[in-house]
């Protein structure tokens, strides 16, 4: 009898194992100067600096192998050993992979792209041929038509940064030729999130799928609406993965930061210590912009010439604006006010980027401007530059001096 169980429990144990799932394998075969090079497996999906492997390039080739029950984001980094190599400056294959996945990979090294150039996520080398996973296939797939919008926008930004600086000596074009650049690039933007959400509401739900929503939602002109529209797509996911359940995390903290969201209800003190309550500002058939600077900050303080030259032709139009320093140091705070003659309200809580404001509105960078309408839904992220004189105009009429 006991014989009998132990053959039946090893019979059974036999017959589990021949159905596990293998764990996936990827093996590249790169040109160019690459012997002996350093080549790591890092995750790509959720920002780690954790190492899942390591190995070194032998006759142009390398191999990986690890396990995922669910589709991850892998980063493939091939180590930069010049001397005068800087942050970022490997080269990176970025993947999705899972179990009994058999993936290859053909590339040259020197047409792959540079961490720097992927740092914000979520992209790869496309010049990189990737096969064996149809979860990348399906990533690939998206990624190919949403880096078509990219490259448009980066045309439109590269004008844009060039009329803003045309050169010593040189002065700016016509105030409508940066209206223009930034209409034309709002206008690509309002076709890449369409794209992107649209992509992710024609598919079923799945992991990759929850990677690319993730990314759609982190678009700073994203509408709560659209956001919603997403979380309620993902909504009867039974059996939620890992990159699920982080997007739907995500999406719901980004709802209270998103284009058409309420103005949040924090209490900041001013220079002389009194406290205000943010929505105390709201009303009145005013727009109110929220301005995120720093007394530290150069690009900060290049903009509020600007600032105070809206800021005397539209404020009795009904215009305004409250600073929201990012310093942590009060007399410096107070010192670059009184420096860059800024006479609207000023507002810090002195905790930096500590802020809970700051992290509820998402300000990873500054300047960064808020603009809220007389509701006090917040109308866009992007209220600089160009993008203010626009938003201006389309508000209130033109009335910048004409040249």
């Amino acid at each position: 009898m006991l014989r009998q169980t132990i053959l039946a429990t090893l019979a059974a144990t036999l017959l589990s194992a021949s159905h596990a799932p293998d764990g996936f394998r990827i093996k590249g075969k790169i040109s160019g100067k690459v012997e002996g090079k350093k080549v790591y497996l890092k995750y790509a999906d959720i920002p780690s600096k954790t190492i899942l492997d390591s190995t070194v390039i032998r006759n142009g080739t390398f191999t990986f192998s690890g396990t995922a029950a669910t589709p991850r984001f892998y980063s493939i980094v091939l180590k930069n050993e010049e001397p005068t190599n800087r942050y970022y400056q490997d080269r990176v294959i970025n993947l999705f992979a899972e179990n009994n996945d058999n993936i290859s990979i053909t590339a040259a090294y020197d047409s792959l792209k540079k961490e720097i150039d992927l740092y914000s996520g979520g992209g790869t080398s496309l010049a990189a041929k990737v096969s064996g996973s149809a979860s990348n296939d399906l990533f690939l797939q998206y990624y190919r038509q949403k880096k078509v919008f990219d490259e448009e926008t980066d045309k439109y930004f590269d004008g844009y940064i060039a009329y803003l600086n045309p050169g010593k000596g040189k002065e700016k074009g016509p105030r409508e030729n940066g209206m223009d650049l930034c209409r034309k690039m709002d206008a690509v933007d309002k076709k890449r999130k369409a794209f992107m959400t649209g992509f992710v509401l024609d598919h079923k739900p799945s992991e990759v799928l929850a990677f690319i929503a993730l990314q759609t939602v982190e678009q700073r002109s994203m509408h709560i609406t659209e956001i919603d529209r997403m979380m309620e797509h993902f909504a009867g996911v039974t059996d939620k993965g890992m990159l699920t359940q982080h997007f739907l995390e995500k999406a719901g903290s980004n709802k209270q930061a998103a284009v058409g969201a309420t103005v949040l209800d924090f209490t900041l003190q001013d220079t002389t210590g009194q406290s205000h309550r943010l929505r105390d500002y709201i009303g009145n058939g005013k727009y109110v912009l929220f301005e995120f600077w720093a007394s530290w900050c150069g690009p900060c303080r290049a903009d509020i010439p600007h600032l105070r030259e809206v800021y005397d032709l539209y404020n009795k139009k009904g215009f305004e604006i409250v600073s929201i320093s990012m310093d942590d140091d009060k007399e410096k705070w107070l010192k670059a006010i009184q420096e860059e003659k800024m006479k609207w309200t000023q507002l810090s809580d002195l905790k930096a980027f500590d802020s809970e404001l700051a992290k509820a509105y998402r300000i990873r960078g500054i300047p960064s401007c808020l603009l809220f309408d007389p509701q006090g839904k917040l109308v866009t992220r992007n209220m600089r530059g160009s993008w203010m004189d626009a938003s201006l105009i389309d508000m209130y009429g033109d009335l910048f001096p004409k040249k």
